[in-house]
């Protein structure tokens, strides 16, 4: 590498190549930087969606609880009416919520006013040997 005057010499070709080095370099600084923050926003979404699953589950399990506390309150009432009604014909239909006509529909509100009293004394008729 020495010369004859005992100066060093340079290799001019490496020279130019420090140019190229220090592309390279630079290349290679804004791929990582642009990978690690790729990498980085897959992570925050992951993360915004996890946090999402847990607000919706937390949600989903504040409406069960509630719904079920609901349900529980609820009691239903059984009543029996019999006799009073002998036959009830449909001629006319119409589909809505009640399909009772005015004699059924005053013994059902007979019945959940707690006046109604069944005419055998709430005993059912005895079963006929006949008939089986």
């Amino acid at each position: 590498m020495g010369g004859a005057d005992g100066v060093c010499q340079v290799n001019p070709l490496i020279l130019l190549n420090w140019r190229v080095w220090a592309l390279l370099g630079i290349v290679v600084v804004l791929g990582g930087t642009h990978i690690k923050a790729y990498q980085m926003g897959g992570d925050h979404e992951v993360a915004t969606q996890a946090r999402e699953d847990a607000q919706i589950a937390k949600a989903v399990d504040a409406a069960n609880a509630t719904a079920a506390a609901a349900i529980a309150q609820i009691r239903p009432r059984y009543t029996t009416i019999s006799n009073k009604l002998e036959k009830q014909l449909e001629t006319h239909t119409l589909y809505r919520d009640c399909k009772l006509d005015p004699v059924g529909m005053q013994l059902v509100n007979q019945a959940l006013a707690g006046g109604a009293e069944a005419p055998s004394g709430g005993k059912l008729p005895e079963a006929n040997a006949t008939t089986k």
